[in-house]
């Protein structure tokens, strides 16, 4: 039987899953494209706009995966 939590729990999982290879295209596009300082800023800021609309709409899957994908983002490439 599958119970509610069980679901969140795969919702959070398919949210990481699809946020790590979010990640490793932006990963990969700012290597190839040389990325640095406020350019890496600027792609960041945008991935935290996506996070507020889908916070302010509600949208509950799409907040969880701009939220991992965001926090995986800042943790690797600073503020």
């Amino acid at each position: 039987m599958i119970t509610t939590r069980m679901i969140r729990m795969m919702a959070d999982n398919y949210n990481k899953i699809e946020a790590q290879l979010d990640f490793r295209d932006i990963s990969e596009h700012i290597n190839e494209e040389g990325l640095e300082g406020a350019d890496i800023t600027t792609l960041i800021d945008d991935v935290h706009e996506h996070f507020e609309v889908a916070t302010r709409l509600n949208f509950k899957k799409s907040k969880g995966h701009y939220r991992a994908l965001l926090s995986r983002l800042v943790k690797t490439y600073g503020h």
